[in-house]
């Protein structure tokens, strides 16, 4: 990856946050990170990010939202969109579907799958998605 690339990290545990900007930032990317989602709205407004990872559960605007409101406003609809949850009911990925978001990983993720994603989302979009716990589809 490259440092033109800059990615939305929305994450309401600096834990978490941490770990994903240590990662990306290791790999050469821009990262900027929202800790929910109308923070993560007010910042694309600010620089729109080649592409966002998004918590799903989340106080104020949960990732789900922010997805839909990226996925259906004509001038973000093309950004990129991860969700990454602990959840693993099939009502909550559907969610995640119908949101439009472009991937959806389950936590703990493993670190290497993660950048594989992003690349494969960034770079490869029409073989990025998989089923919806992170398996790449045959």
């Amino acid at each position: 990856m490259a440092g033109d690339i800059e990615i939305l990290i929305v994450e309401d545990s600096q834990t978490q946050a941490e770990l994903l900007r240590n990662l990306l930032e290791g790999r050469g990317c821009r990262v900027t990170v929202a800790g929910d989602g109308r923070q993560a709205l007010a910042a694309i407004e600010r620089r729109r990010p080649t592409l966002v990872v998004s918590d799903i559960e989340m106080p104020v605007m949960d990732g789900y939202e922010l997805c839909h409101a990226i996925k259906h406003n004509p001038q973000l609809a093309d950004i990129p969109v991860i969700l990454l949850t602990s959840l693993s009911d099939p009502a909550d990925v559907l969610r995640g579907l119908e949101a439009r978001a472009d991937y959806y990983l389950t936590k703990p993720f493993d670190k290497g799958f993660l950048l594989a994603r992003v690349e494969a989302v960034l770079f490869e979009p029409h073989a990025a998605h998989g089923d919806a716990f992170g398996a790449p589809l045959e």
